[in-house]
């Protein structure tokens, strides 16, 4: 099985804060553009030492590889968002981890 065959189109979309009328930051979540990314929700059972994965809902893989560590970004799947956790991007693909904001999943 490939993971090409897993992968499903999804919209990208990094956070973009705004001032609200009372100068406290308000998050604003903007395009950045349309990606392939393959989506799997984690195992409950593993036992994991790392806190980042044991908060992260699901895992996955995607071909856009242009993420930069100071901003924050969420991806959109039809009704469902996940926000990214954590990404890597040192191999081929990069790997995100997942926190789903509202699971229909």
């Amino acid at each position: 099985m490939s993971i090409y065959t897993d992968m499903i189109p999804a919209i990208l979309l990094v956070n973009d804060p705004q001032d609200s009328l009372s100068g406290a930051p308000i998050e604003n979540y903007v395009k950045v553009s349309n990606i392939n990314v393959a989506i799997y929700k984690n195992d409950s059972f593993k036992s994991v030492q790392s806190v980042k994965y044991a908060e992260s809902s699901h895992n996955g893989i995607a071909m856009f590889r242009d993420f930069d560590d100071k901003k924050e970004y969420r991806i959109k799947i039809d009704d469902t968002e996940f926000d990214i956790t954590y990404f890597n991007t040192q191999g081929r693909f990069a790997t995100l981890l997942l926190k789903a904001r509202n699971d229909t999943w």
